[in-house]
């Protein structure tokens, strides 16, 4: 009996194993774009040092940067990022992902060429611009095919791997910077697009979004696909019910509330501009948006374009530039504890411990400024004396770490958690244009952030500018754990209805999971009140 048992359980897990092996795949195909994006975000840390004369400037270069020019250099990439997140709201409905993530590889190799044989300022802008259209276009669509094409289990690990992905790129340019100049940096960044563009070429579009162009064959050879080539019965379960969601959430607002059993009207852009203000969207939308507000604002974000002067106005004990790529590395190890953590301890409370330390740790830097760095130095002017030769050799450390506890708390939980999000919480109808407008709006604030920095040192010195931080990671604080409910190991299903139900306040933050779906008659039981779906 015991033989029999064992025999069972290793072909369950070898079944296991195999369904999800496909998904994985097909996630990590995808996820390679984000080294691209991790990439194109890490750009102005390593240009700005050397065209500013901060730091590794080369004896050929004939480009310089003034102080705005790099401020502006920092931020112009989050100015085109909306462009490329509305677009690919737009040409992802049409093109499905597989197609429109080809595209934007075409777009990140003009780019990156671009940088490399740049020969005036305004080419340099052109091509950071150009890569801020690519890296705007992925963010969302990458995110929502992960959330659309995994299962439950592992969708929270397979989004966090995104953010690894984005981490592993944004350390591997910032290692480049310390073994060549920043335009073989570029030229080398360029194969990345290649690869994804013929990786994509290997995986299937998302059965949702094949649902929702009347694909049904295809759609179902996709999950099949995705199920590790899974025969029918074992997939007709999942497809009854994605099926049915499908075709509850892509009817029209009238059908819905008369419960015609097929819709054959097709809505215009003013009818789905009309959803996006019901609460099952706006709900999400809202607490999506200020959680990415709350991330901008709580101090890393900000300062990520600038790290290696930061080191150097900080006087690291070690050079500027490793301690550069250190602090990425702190940030690739907590995507990589969030990847492992996120399923057993959940997003909610990893956000708010990352909240937490990210909060203390600006707190403890801006002591530290306060007390040792000069109150009129700026990280933007070249000091010839560090002021921690005021200090006690092992003291020096402090700031060092402190940069450091920030990195990994802010990439652990602050970062990876509303990505995720956005992958979850917005119905099908409207995943694609809400999931593109978050962005939009994500990329609006980094460009804030990002451009004002300079002013808000100018204004409030180093030890102000950070304190502010701080103070808006504690905020944050205290909106996570009111507002953020737990969506880790709910189905897509149960977390639209959540937002959908109108007995439900923002603070309610717990998700029941109660839906079922008979495949016989194709229709949800009745413990699921279908009300919520079609009022809301």
């Amino acid at each position: 009996m015991n033989k029999t048992q064992e025999k069972f359980n290793k072909k369950e897990e070898k079944s296991t194993f195999r369904r999800i092996l496909p998904q994985i795949f097909a996630s990590t195909a995808m996820n390679f774009l984000f080294v691209g994006f991790g990439m194109g975000v890490a750009i102005p840390t390593i240009v700005i040092p050397a065209l500013t004369g901060l730091k590794n400037r080369d004896e050929n270069e004939f480009l310089r940067f003034t102080d705005v020019q790099a401020s502006w250099f920092a931020s112009v990439s989050y100015i085109s990022q909306p462009f490329g997140s509305l677009l690919s709201a737009v040409i992802l409905e049409y093109l499905g992902h597989r197609k429109s993530m080809i595209l934007v590889d075409i777009l990140h190799i003009i780019g990156w060429l671009m940088l490399y044989f740049a020969s005036s300022v305004v080419e340099l802008f052109i091509a950071v611009v150009i890569l801020g259209i690519g890296v705007g276009f992925i963010e969302a669509p990458i995110l929502t095919y992960v959330g659309e094409i995994t299962e439950p289990s592992i969708r929270g690990v397979m989004t966090s791997a995104a953010l690894f992905s984005a981490g592993s790129g944004f350390t591997f340019l910032l290692f480049l910077g310390t073994q060549t100049t920043w335009r073989t940096a570029s030229l080398i960044c360029c194969s990345v697009p290649i690869v994804t563009a013929i990786s994509c070429l290997f995986i299937p579009d998302s059965p949702y979004w094949l649902l929702s162009k009347n694909r049904e064959k295809d759609a179902f050879k996709s999950l099949q696909w995705l199920r590790g080539a899974a025969n029918e019965e074992i997939v007709i379960q999942e497809f009854s019910e994605m099926k049915f969601y499908n075709e509850n959430a892509n009817k029209c607002i009238p059908c819905q509330k008369k419960r015609v059993t097929i819709c054959s009207h097709t809505e215009s852009f003013r009818e789905k501009a009309k959803e996006m203000l019901r609460k099952r969207t706006l709900k999400p939308f809202l607490l999506v948006l200020s959680f990415f507000t709350f991330y901008q604002l709580s101090g890393m974000h900000a300062m990520r374009s600038y790290l290696v002067q930061l080191f150097e106005t900080f006087d690291s004990p070690i050079d500027s530039n490793w301690a550069s790529v250190i602090f990425g590395i702190m940030a690739t190890s907590a995507n990589i504890v969030c990847t492992i953590s996120v399923k057993f301890i959940g997003k909610r409370r990893l956000s708010l411990i990352s909240m937490a330390f990210a909060s203390l740790s600006c707190f403890a830097l801006a002591l530290y400024a306060f007390m040792v760095i000069p109150h009129e130095w700026s990280s933007f002017d070249k000091h010839m004396k560090g002021p921690s030769e005021q200090l006690e050799d092992g003291l020096t450390y402090i700031p060092f770490v402190l940069f450091l506890i920030l990195s990994f708390a802010t990439n652990v939980g602050i970062v990876p958690i509303p990505w995720m999000l956005i992958s979850e919480v917005f119905p099908i109808k409207t995943r694609g244009l809400a999931g593109g407008l978050i962005v939009a709006f994500y990329t609006f604030i980094s460009c804030i952030t990002t451009k004002t920095y300079l002013d808000l040192e100018r204004a409030l010195a180093v030890w102000g500018t950070i304190l502010f931080y701080g103070v808006i990671g504690a905020i944050g604080f205290v909106f996570i754990f009111l507002f953020i409910p737990e969506t880790e190991k709910c189905t897509l299903e149960d977390i639209e209805r959540h937002f959908s139900d109108n007995k439900r306040k923002l603070t309610d933050i717990k998700i029941q999971k109660n839906i079922k779906v008979d495949t016989n008659q194709n229709a949800m039981s009745e413990v699921h009140d279908n009300k919520a779906f079609e009022k809301n």
